[in-house]
């Protein structure tokens, strides 16, 4: 080891306190995405896209430096014809809902008027960038995706109440999307 090596802040290192407070916040949030998946079917899932995958809860603890949780519906990330619903929470900047879908299968699907943006990021997977809109504009882009910030209560069955809303106006703005579409 270098006698130049960094300092280790041990304080925050021995602080069990405040490890165990964040390890009990982060289980509290991966229990409330996962109740928040089982609200919706699989059926539900297929009915709206076959090729739905179903529902995944993962997580990390290192996205820009921060631990942060993923519910995905639907799972089909293919960039034309693909869907796909995900809920972010990123500790410390928020709680994101996104809705990947494939450019030819959705690209007349308009989410501005239910209060979504438009990713503008090179990647969609790129969030800081894309919650930051920091990137470029001026690229062709190879998805599409739209992402709003979703509201968040100290009550959890306030929180999974109004995320579980969100979500089903997306449901029911695809199905009229698709339909529309098939006539």
């Amino acid at each position: 080891m270098q006698e130049n090596s960094k300092l280790l802040d041990l304080e925050l290192w021995s602080n069990e306190e405040l490890i165990r407070k964040q390890n009990r916040l982060k289980l509290i949030f991966h229990e409330l995405l996962g109740e928040l998946g089982n609200e919706f079917s699989n059926q539900t899932l297929q009915d709206l896209h076959f090729p739905s995958k179903g529902k995944k809860v993962t997580q990390g603890n290192d996205l820009i430096g921060l631990p942060y949780q993923v519910l995905d519906l639907i799972r089909d990330f293919d960039f034309d014809h693909g869907l796909n619903i995900r809920v972010l929470n990123w500790f410390g900047k928020g709680i994101y809902l996104f809705v990947l879908c494939g450019k030819e299968a959705f690209q007349d699907w308009d989410l501005k008027s239910l209060d979504f943006e438009l990713c503008q990021s090179p990647s969609p997977w790129d969030y800081s960038e894309i919650i930051e809109r920091s990137s470029l504009k001026n690229e062709e882009l190879t998805y599409i995706q739209w992402f709003k910030e979703l509201p968040i209560d100290p009550e959890t069955s306030k929180s999974l109440f109004l995320w579980k809303k969100e979500i089903e106006i997306i449901l029911t703005s695809a199905k009229a999307f698709l339909a529309k579409k098939e006539n």
